[in-house]
């Protein structure tokens, strides 16, 4: 089965994060996509293109401090 990719855009609190679900044309969309805070899903027919989308997305949301994970460590 071939494997597509969704890239997802969550908000929680005002702020964001993006990632990438893999899917087939056996998943049930309706499922897969019952994710909170859930405010925007796009196809990608590939990993790499599904893998860009969400680096930049989540680059954007760092930039204007609005990325949902504290990154220092």
């Amino acid at each position: 089965m071939k494997k597509i990719y969704i890239a997802v855009q969550i908000r929680e609190n005002d702020k964001y994060y993006a990632y990438a679900i893999p899917v087939t044309d056996a998943d049930n969309l309706l499922v897969k996509l019952q994710i909170k805070g859930i405010v925007s899903a796009n196809i990608c027919t590939t990993k790499k293109a599904a893998r860009d989308l969400v680096t930049r997305w989540n680059a954007v949301y760092k930039a204007n401090n609005k990325f949902m994970f504290d990154e220092t460590f």
